[in-house]
Order: C-alpha cells, then structure tokens, then sequence
C-alpha cells in the first residue's frame, strides 16, 4: 500500500523547496559580487604593492606608473577571460562537470540508452517479420 502524503508535508515541502530557491538565489548573487571583488582586490594589491615594485624595478616614480599598470592588469585579466571563454570553452566544460555530477543526469542517460537499445531491438524483430 502506498504512503499517502498529508495536505501538511505537502505544505511544508512546498515551504521548504521555495526556501532552497531563495537561498540559492542569494549565493548566486553573492557569487556574482565576489566574482566583482577580484577586480577591487586586484586593483588594491597593486596599489600596495607599488612601494615594493617601485624598489624592485629600481624606478623611483612608480605611482605615476600605476596608471598603466592598473589597466593592463585589467586586460591581462579580461584576456584570460576571452582565452577561457573561446579557447577552453569553460561554460561548457563547466557544465558537462556538473552533468558527470548529477545523479539525476545520470538516471536520465540511463533511462535514454534503454529506450534506445529497446528501440533497437524493436526495428531488428520488425526487419526479421518483413523478411518473412
């Protein structure tokens, strides 16, 4: 005999399953503005470390410096970037990570390769009736 859900697990799972959406979102969004406070942190490291690149260099106006270096540091970066993105394709690889990880991905390929072996044995018993 089957379990029957009652109207109030049905309630509370609805509850719960809004709440994994909000919080997701949220770290979605906290992902996003981390993924902005590399740039800020970028920029500041270089700022910091311009007393000790200006001893190592041996230039003794190296501020005047920072405003090259600030922006080729931000192209660099955005180069990396276009080379992930066009060259290593990282979305996709990303995603095909996460489709390796996911056991529901994994049951759907499985269901879809017996569908297909099932399909195939279906056309071969057809081709075998048609000889006859």
């Amino acid at each position: 005999m089957a379990s029957q859900v009652t109207p109030q697990e049905n309630e509370f799972r609805r509850r719960i399953a809004r709440w994994r959406e909000i919080f997701f979102a949220q770290k979605y969004r906290f992902d996003l503005g981390q993924s902005f406070l590399v740039v800020v942190n970028f920029t500041l490291l270089i700022i910091t470390a311009s007393d000790k690149l200006q001893v190592f260099f041996g230039i003794p106006r190296l501020r005047s410096l920072l405003i090259l270096i600030v922006p080729l540091g931000f192209v660099g970066v955005w180069l990396f970037g276009y080379f992930m993105d066009k060259v290593v394709r990282a979305a996709q690889m990303a995603e095909r990570q996460s489709m390796k990880r996911s056991e529901v991905w994994t049951q759907h390929h499985a269901q879809m390769d017996r569908i297909e072996q099932q399909i195939g044995e279906m056309k071969q018993l057809l081709a075998e009736r048609e000889k006859r």
